[in-house]
């Protein structure tokens, strides 16, 4: 019985989605087929998805939970403790304000909503920016060459 069914449906499927050719269509009783109307007419027109922008979009790897550690420990004497922890505590700054921006574009209507994510996204890519270049005349001043590695 099941094989039956199953082959049914199947020979449903295949037959059921061929295409006609237009001849055959125009041949055939306009008045005898069914009126079809407009789809469009029936569907409410619908909102276009607003995606927020994430944190992990702005944020250079490995520091996407970093937390602000304000406190001084032994290992600062060695230069790149120093300056990991000064990285870490700049990735977390920088997320406690695209959080907070964040969640004053979620409070907001739709329209101005989508105009928010696209500001907070143009402020986070000039950050960046800012970022590299800041980045890049720290180690030109030290002296290292960034070709070389």
């Amino acid at each position: 019985m099941r094989q039956k069914l199953l082959s049914a449906l199947l020979f449903l499927l295949i037959f059921g989605a061929l295409p006609v050719p237009a001849d055959e269509l125009s041949e055939q009783d306009s008045s005898s087929a069914p009126q079809v109307q407009n789809v469009s007419e029936n569907i409410p027109e619908q909102k276009p998805i607003i995606i927020p922008p994430k944190w992990t979009e702005f944020c250079e790897m490995g520091y996407e939970n970093a937390v602000y550690k304000d406190s001084n420990d032994i290992f600062n004497i060695f230069s790149f403790v120093k300056s990991e922890r000064v990285k870490k505590n700049y990735w977390a700054e920088r997320r406690v304000s695209f959080e907070k921006y964040l969640k004053s574009c979620n409070s907001l209507n739709d329209d101005a909503k989508s105009a928010c994510y696209d500001k907070l996204r143009t402020i986070e890519n000039e950050k960046n920016d800012l970022y590299k270049i800041k980045r890049n005349q720290l180690l030109y001043e030290n002296n290292i060459d960034l070709q070389r590695r």
